[in-house]
């Protein structure tokens, strides 16, 4: 495709072409204002990124958005790191370039998401994350057990520090609240708020690490592309009130943990 005036909301990455202002693999960010028109992809043109063996499943599809269900491994949108093996490069690759991510999971975290894929209404439904009107639930396997036979309210502030792989727990930083439930080391949880690695951080504070998780309670150096190790953490259930309907919806990951334990 050819971008002209206001790179458009999405993510773009540059085309080869000799009259490019940009390199090739630049990603074009939404707002900037071409000179010229610019070749690009929707995906990046990276030959040498290595694969993620891991694949999406559709849960469900309609003309206005799409239940997917993400593997552990594969980041829901490039991350700086990764460019071209993403979810949303995947989705846009088989289903069109309209696709869009309404939100995200942690790399590490399999299960749920939901996308767009009408840009007219769009919006409606990013406004739901935006509003804390999707309820999230995940399923997790801690190292350690807890008793919450029932949900837990826990408030913690967090701080992600510039160039830093680990979020801390701080005085100063972004209010976070999330629900738990269970009684044993498999447990519920809901966020309400949707900071990084929120409910990674949240199991650490309880004393009960994921299992499978190489950040918490210490950095193992893990690279991104070592499957060894998988974070036993599902994005289970997603419900909300459908914007244009009215309705109420709700999905359920057809992804039994077991599959993330094993």
């Amino acid at each position: 495709m050819v971008l002209s005036g206001v790179v458009p909301e999405g993510e773009y990455w540059a085309a080869r072409a000799g009259d490019s202002p940009f390199p090739a693999g630049t990603q074009l960010a939404a707002g900037t204002r071409l000179a010229r028109a610019v070749p690009a992809w929707t995906y990046p043109e990276l030959l040498d990124e290595p694969p993620i063996p891991f694949d999406y499943e559709v849960v469900y599809a309609d003309a206005g958005i799409m239940i997917v269900d993400k593997p552990p491994f594969l980041p829901t949108t490039s991350n700086g790191r990764i460019q071209r093996e993403t979810l949303q490069t995947r989705l846009r690759r088989d289903h069109g370039d309209e696709v869009i991510c309404c939100h995200r999971l942690d790399r590490l975290t399999a299960g749920l998401v939901l996308c767009s894929r009408n840009p007219e209404t769009r919006g409606a439904y990013q406004q739901l994350f935006a509003r804390r009107e999707v309820r999230k639930t995940y399923r997790a396997l801690l190292s350690a057990p807890v008793s919450f036979p029932e949900w837990e309210r826990v408030e913690l502030t967090m701080n992600k520090p510039a160039g830093a792989r680990r979020v801390e727990v701080s005085h100063t930083g972004t209010p976070t609240l999330t629900y738990v439930r269970g009684v044993g080391r498999l447990v519920e949880m809901r966020p309400v708020t949707g900071h990084t690695h929120q409910l990674r951080v949240v199991a650490q504070h309880l004393g009960a690490p994921i299992v499978g998780d190489d950040l918490y309670p210490e950095d193992l150096g893990r690279g991104l592309w070592d499957f060894s190790t998988r974070l036993h953490l599902l994005a289970e259930r997603i419900s909300f009130i459908d914007p244009l309907s009215f309705r109420p919806r709700a999905f359920r990951s057809p992804r039994p943990l077991l599959d993330i334990i094993d």
